[in-house]
C-alpha cells in the first residue's frame, strides 16, 4: 500500500508541476500580448491624433489659399481695369 500511495503522490506532484509550468507559460504569453496590444493601441491613438491635426492644418491652409487667391484675382482685375483706363 505504501508503494501505491508514494506512486500516486509522485504522479500528482508531476501533474501539479506540469500544470504550474503550463499556467506560467500562458500567463507570460498573455502579459506579453497585453503589452504589445497597449503599445499598438498607443501608436494608433498617436497616428489618429496626427491625422486629425494634419486635416485641421490642411483646412486652414486651404482657407488661406482661397483668401489669397481671391485677393490676387481682385488685384489682377483692378490692374487690368487701370491698364484699360490708361490706354
Amino acid at each position: 500500500m505504501n508503494r501505491i500511495t508514494t506512486g500516486v503522490i509522485a504522479s500528482l506532484l508531476i501533474v501539479a508541476t506540469a500544470l504550474g509550468w503550463t499556467t506560467s507559460h500562458y500567463h507570460g504569453n498573455a502579459v506579453k500580448y497585453k503589452d504589445q496590444r497597449d503599445t499598438v493601441t498607443h501608436n494608433l491613438k498617436m497616428a489618429n491624433e496626427t491625422i486629425s491635426d494634419m486635416k485641421t492644418r490642411q483646412r486652414d491652409v486651404a482657407a488661406l489659399d482661397a483668401k489669397y487667391t481671391k485677393e490676387l484675382a481682385d488685384a489682377q482685375t483692378r490692374n487690368t481695369d487701370l491698364q484699360r483706363r490708361l490706354a
